[in-house]
């Protein structure tokens, strides 16, 4: 089958979502069909072949799938995003598609167009963020849009995210749950702890916390600084961050006079697992200030599965959905710094044990694969 995944920002980077679409495509391709990747392409990069080299380095060579660079333009001189997915109508109607497949709330009312049978993947309540007009506008349309036959499918990230668009009236029949989910290809060949800490220059005698993800201000950054003055004696690895807000975050570890929280910048995602596996504890963090908290399905929750160690989170409702406390991770109260302190402690005295990572990997490695991922939703649709 030809898969058409339509996004609209800029290609490539390691943002979140452009490494969620990267993974997509390259499990429906995995799974026998013809993908191509219709995005426009970052600013950054003068040439087609450029950015499509960059982006073998930063998710490893080769994509796996076909890119086809879409124009940027803007729509009454400034929506850029609507522009892009215009781009891409142009671009279907030239290369013809047995599926479409976006995350682009945006592309909802403009795919009805190709004639193509679409899927949209939820990923938020809210789907514009400035504007509450043009957000109730757009959810109307999709909620009208998928009652529609050529609309075969929401995606919804979370169980509690498919609650949300249900209530706003897509029908239940239309709606399916996937989290997200785990590349265990990238986890094949993770060297040993001692190994990976003396290719990153880490100390093997420590005991290692590592965070991976961003760096912005609703991540509880502040409570990992403050659990690294708590812990003298643990070294705290922060990965992750534009460059700005590792200066700020670095600014304050001065500040504090924290010799032990180091600020690794963003690494190529493909270095990750090198990270996670020279942790001894692997500490996720969010805060009831994460606008799409509520709902949301992070990805580093099953990386962090995947690495075999020993995980310390938040229990916000939709890790819950995901991770039982005490069976494949130490969950504690968000937003609460000490037994933000407590669970980390109690994970750092437990690192040397096997079970509870063993689980967390049996499960992300039955259920929470790309490939699983990806089946599921074409499992769901009768085309």
């Amino acid at each position: 089958m030809r898969i058409a995944y339509v996004h609209s920002r800029a290609f490539p980077s390691v943002d979140a979502n452009v490494v969620q679409v990267v993974q997509m495509c390259r499990a429906f391709q995995s799974l026998g069909n013809d993908v191509t990747l219709f995005i426009p392409r970052h600013a950054d990069f003068a040439s087609d072949s450029e950015a499509l080299s960059r982006a073998r380095e930063l998710f490893g060579s080769p994509l796996g799938f076909e890119v086809s660079f879409v124009q940027r333009r803007k729509v009454f001189g400034r929506m850029e995003v609507l522009g892009s997915v215009r781009s891409t109508l142009d671009a279907l109607k030239r290369q013809p598609q047995d599926l479409v497949y976006s995350r682009n709330p945006w592309s909802v009312p403009l795919l009805r167009r190709t004639g193509t049978p679409f899927i949209w993947e939820a990923h938020e309540e809210n789907v514009h963020k400035r504007s509450k007009l043009l957000g109730w506008l757009l959810q109307r349309l999709i909620v009208r849009t998928s009652r529609t036959s050529q609309m075969v499918k929401v995606v919804a990230i979370s169980d509690a995210l498919a609650r949300v668009w249900e209530s706003y009236g897509v029908p239940r029949d239309k709606l399916l749950t996937a989290h997200d989910g785990v590349d265990m290809n990238m986890f094949g060949n993770v060297p040993e702890r001692d190994t990976a800490r003396k290719e990153l220059g880490l100390s093997s005698e420590s005991k290692v916390v590592v965070y991976t993800g961003a760096l912005k201000s609703d991540r509880g950054i502040e409570m990992i600084l403050e659990s690294a003055r708590r812990m003298p004696d643990v070294e705290f690895w922060i990965v992750g961050g534009n460059q700005s807000e590792v200066d700020f975050w670095k600014s304050e570890t001065d500040r504090l006079s924290l010799g032990n929280a180091h600020l690794a910048g963003r690494v190529p995602h493909r270095d990750i697992p090198r990270w996670l596996a020279a942790a001894d504890v692997l500490l996720m963090m969010w805060t009831w200030r994460v606008p799409t908290i509520r709902v949301c399905s992070p990805m580093k929750l099953f990386e962090y599965m995947a690495a075999k160690r020993i995980i310390v989170g938040p229990a916000f409702p939709t890790v819950l959905e995901v991770l039982e406390d005490r069976k494949d991770a130490i969950l504690f109260e968000p937003d609460n710094p000490d037994e933000m302190e407590k669970a980390v402690r109690e994970g750092l005295s437990r690192s040397g044990e096997t079970e509870m990572p063993a689980r967390a990997y049996q499960k992300v490695s039955r259920e929470y694969t790309w490939e699983a991922r990806c089946r599921l939703i074409l499992d769901s649709v009768k085309l």
